[in-house]
């Protein structure tokens, strides 16, 4: 008579869990995203390469992190409108001084430009803090009794968006200003330049060097 063996249930064995410790995974270009483009007209693009996160590793030091790294390629400005601070905060040729000093204060700036109204934002002088320190506190004017244009100066030396970024720097050395407005062709403000938008958004050390040196020049 056949004896029938009885096979036994195989348990399933036990199975080491998955941690991921000592596990590298492998990182490939994936783990770099470059800056999308074509930038927006009016945008002021970033020229220095930056990057976020693991230090000398760089991007091949992300596969034992897990983390990623943005870069994105330099980029040389051409027109002024790559360089300038867009919609910058001003003031009214009617405001009281006092409402333009506390403007400056709030924004952590120097100048204001000058607008006719609020409905046209045109151009109509430039308030700095030279203004202010010259023909206020030396006058002993009140600052809550005396209105923007009558201490604000005109007229200004601007530059338009369109021009080529060279255009502001050459006023800027010419009228030795270390700030210009720039302003689209039926006068309104879109924009202000001054001597810190050049040095972070001018790759050119010597030009930089070279208009600072002219403007503090004595004449």
């Amino acid at each position: 008579m056949a004896i029938r063996k009885i096979e036994k249930e195989k348990k399933p064995k036990a199975r080491t869990p998955v941690t991921g410790v000592g596990k590298i995974d492998k990182v490939g270009k994936s783990g770099v995203y470059p800056m999308s483009g074509p930038h927006p007209p009016g945008d002021a693009p970033m020229i220095w390469p930056g990057s976020w996160g693991q230090g000398k590793r760089g991007a091949a030091g992300y596969e034992d992190h897990g983390d990623s790294e943005l870069t994105f390629k330099r980029v040389v400005p051409e027109k002024c409108r790559d360089i300038m601070t867009k919609d910058p905060a001003f003031c009214q040729a009617n405001d009281t001084v006092a409402i333009a000093a506390k403007l400056m204060e709030k924004h952590n700036i120097g100048v204001l430009p000058v607008v006719a109204n609020l409905h046209t934002v045109k151009l109509a002088g430039i308030l700095t803090d030279r203004d202010l320190a010259m023909k206020m506190i030396a006058d002993e004017r009140d600052p809550h009794k005396t209105l923007v244009r009558e201490v604000m100066s005109h007229p200004v030396v601007t530059c338009s968006p369109d021009d080529d970024y060279h255009v502001a720097l050459d006023l800027m050395e010419k009228h030795q200003v270390k700030r210009i407005p720039a302003v689209d062709n039926s006068g309104r403000v879109v924009g202000m330049i001054s001597q810190a938008d050049i040095a972070l958004r001018v790759a050119d050390r010597a030009e930089i060097a070279e208009l600072v040196t002219s403007i503090a020049e004595p004449r």
